[in-house]
């Protein structure tokens, strides 16, 4: 394994998110995650080390806009995932651009990036305070069981392994979500 993966040498590099890119791909998955870097910087969402081993984090207005993570592995429900990426917009303006969502019929990918509340528990086996959840209207539909995250700052909404597609849909998000941030139209 190399070095620049260790949190340690990350806390002393503080590293761009493109020297690590390819640790976890290849080829036109690679291509794609560049791209998608590459679109942010030319947006001035400059992903920037977040203090957090193998996450970045992408700012607009003194907020964050979403957080990129590499490699991670989720323990949900006992079953282990390993993920080579996740994208988290965090759409504080959500209900400024809904209808836009809509329009555009991109309901049905939110609400399947939306985070369920799984009594979220701390490696220490404490429980995080979120649990059991929060319901909530997202989009017109009433919701369940969110995670706290809509509350507390932590990602409601997250994209796991997205594909060209879904981060063209995950740019337009971040676009309207800047354009509101912003006051520009």
């Amino acid at each position: 394994m190399s070095e620049i993966l260790t949190l340690k040498m990350q806390k002393e590099l503080k590293p761009k998110i493109e020297d690590l890119l390819p640790y976890f791909f290849e080829n036109e998955e690679l291509k794609t995650a560049l791209d998608f870097i590459a679109y942010l910087r030319v947006n001035k969402l400059n992903p920037r080390w977040a203090g957090v081993h193998n996450t970045w984090s992408c700012s607009c207005k003194g907020k964050v806009i979403c957080f990129i993570r590499l490699g991670a592995i989720w323990h949900a429900e006992k079953k282990v995932d390993k993920i080579k990426w996740e994208i988290a917009p965090n759409l504080i303006n959500i209900d400024s651009f809904e209808n836009e969502i809509i329009e555009n019929n991109m309901q049905n990918y939110i609400w399947g990036g939306l985070a369920y509340c799984k009594s979220c528990v701390n490696s220490d086996g404490m429980m995080r305070g979120c649990s059991p959840g929060i319901n909530k209207t997202v989009l017109k539909k009433d919701i369940t069981g969110l995670c706290g995250g809509f509350y507390n700052g932590r990602k409601p909404i997250s994209f796991q392994n997205p594909d060209e597609t879904a981060i063209n849909q995950i740019k337009r998000l971040l676009e309207w979500e800047k354009r509101v941030r912003t006051g520009s139209n």
